[in-house]
């Protein structure tokens, strides 16, 4: 019997994204069985006023308690995996609202999933990733992307392997992981207790969910032939990212006894927008 799979997504606003992500899915070797769509404080979704809906698969929309100072990504993903697994999905495929799925996306995914003994993947959680390639902005958005086109307009992300549909690769530095397009079973989710929600905002809390994995013995697994694209979103200002960071550091700190150590803050750093102190601990740079 095929597994049942589920998409999560959390957005708020950027309504075409979201709605040619559920293009994307239309048009994919395997649709979902079913589509959890969280708003993060977005009325005009949770309302019911987008056309996400299609007989193909179940579309739940649900909203999660939003401060307007940070967007809970971290307890958005952990409610739409709750929700998922309420309606009976074994596979969990998180995208980002901004994030295409190719063409062959949910069916590598799962066959990695259905395959993780032959391929040699150890005991413990396993994340599932896909090489997420940045898209240009499309042409005339009234239209939106050739979906068939994706692969030639995009570009390969650094750090995302080019593997052949269905070779697969132990991610050796897992704190970089990226929850733009990854999937779980069901059970490994569950068995991680989820992202930590006391994480505001984007920024460390998908280092954490990393630390996490590799403490339950988990691993990262880069999946061949699941790509997917990311479409351009407007970037936070450097005040939001400093923002976000002394408070995710703080978080950090107080769950794992020790300073963060992370390519995103070392580039904060760089640009003056946040500072170390004698003790390592990440603080605002003092002010000119």
């Amino acid at each position: 019997m095929p597994p049942t799979v589920a998409v999560l997504t959390m957005t708020r606003g950027n309504h075409d994204h979201l709605l040619a992500q559920v293009d994307g899915l239309s048009v994919g070797t395997e649709p979902p069985d079913v589509h959890v769509v969280i708003s993060m404080g977005d009325r005009d979704l949770t309302r019911g006023r987008l056309p996400l809906g299609t007989d193909r698969w179940q579309t739940i929309v649900k909203p999660v308690q939003t401060d307007r100072r940070a967007l809970p990504y971290a307890a958005a993903r952990n409610l739409a995996a709750s929700l998922a697994t309420e309606a009976g999905a074994d596979v969990l495929v998180f995208l980002d609202a901004a994030v295409i799925p190719g063409p062959h996306t949910l069916e590598r995914y799962a066959q990695a999933l259905a395959d993780r003994e032959d391929l040699g993947i150890p005991e413990g959680p396993a994340v599932w990733r896909s090489p997420v390639l940045r898209l240009p902005p499309p042409q005339n958005r009234a239209v939106g992307y050739p979906l068939r086109k994706l692969d030639e307009l995009s570009r390969r992300a650094a750090g995302a392997p080019a593997l052949a549909p269905g070779e697969v690769r132990v991610e050796e530095r897992p704190h970089l992981f990226s929850p733009a397009s990854f999937a779980m079973s069901a059970a490994d989710f569950a068995a991680t207790g989820g992202f930590c929600t006391d994480y505001a905002g984007p920024g460390l809390e998908a280092a954490d969910f990393a630390q996490v994995v590799a403490d339950a013995g988990g691993s990262m697994v880069w999946v061949g032939g699941a790509e997917a694209y990311r479409q351009p979103v407007e970037p936070l200002t450097g005040e939001q990212e400093a923002r976000y960071a002394r408070r995710h550091a703080e978080t950090w700190r107080e769950r794992w006894g020790a300073e963060p150590d992370h390519p995103w803050l070392t580039r904060l750093e760089g640009e003056g927008l946040i500072r170390r102190d004698t003790a390592g601990r990440i603080a605002a740079p003092p002010r000119r």
